[in-house]
């Protein structure tokens, strides 16, 4: 596994009102907006993540408010990789056709959520330019 770096993931039907909180709070840059998302990013030759503000119409009952997105080299090998650990997929998305991403949605042996993304394809992952 190649790890490039992870994303915190935050849902929020107020988005704007969320990414001004957490901007402030963690000290980040609002880097850019691609609907549904807010991307945060953190000062500059940090090893922290970036934090991406969801914009959702409303708080799913049972569904986790943040979550983990994996950033890899292969998301593919990463998914199988992962679910010989024990985990297990949920869905997969690809939106690569409208421009935007392909994530794996996986959760772990105790039912966590999170996601796994190509680093190439990923909103927030700008550290190597």
């Amino acid at each position: 596994m190649t790890l490039r770096s992870l994303e915190v993931t935050i849902d929020a039907v107020d988005a704007e009102a969320s990414a001004e909180f957490w901007r402030a709070a963690l000290g980040y840059e609002r880097e850019r907006e691609r609907p549904p998302y807010i991307v945060l990013a953190p000062p500059r030759g940090t090893p922290l993540p970036y934090v991406l503000i969801q914009r959702v119409e409303a708080v799913t009952p049972g569904k986790a408010k943040v979550h983990l997105d994996v950033l890899v080299d292969d998301s593919q090998s990463e998914v199988r990789r992962l679910l010989g650990l024990g985990a297990r997929t949920l869905w997969e998305i690809d939106e690569t056709a409208e421009g935007g991403s392909r994530w794996t949605t996986m959760a772990d042996p105790q039912g966590t959520e999170f996601c796994v993304v190509a680093a190439r394809d990923a909103l927030g992952d700008r550290r190597d330019g």
